[in-house]
């Protein structure tokens, strides 16, 4: 799906939300192997976003965010 709201909107998405804490590891992890679109569900979770402002926009860059938030919040090594 090209449009991040629309995905975001999915029932499965929103079922990965409703996980709440105990699917962050996974979304994480996930991150690793593969950039792709779980910053919605991370920000909706973690009611955080260490995504500085010239990363936004940049899939990449926003994974390497989440990822170094995770591993210093203990999420993952």
């Amino acid at each position: 799906m090209s449009n991040t709201a629309q995905m975001a909107m999915l029932r499965s998405y929103q079922q990965i939300i409703g996980m709440g804490e105990p699917a962050v590891p996974l979304l994480l992890e996930e991150l690793q192997r593969e950039p792709d679109h779980w910053f919605w569900a991370l920000e909706a979770i973690t009611q955080e976003s260490p995504v500085p402002p010239e990363a936004k926009g940049k899939l990449n860059e926003t994974a390497r965010a989440w990822i170094e938030w995770g591993c210093q919040k203990g999420y993952i090594s």
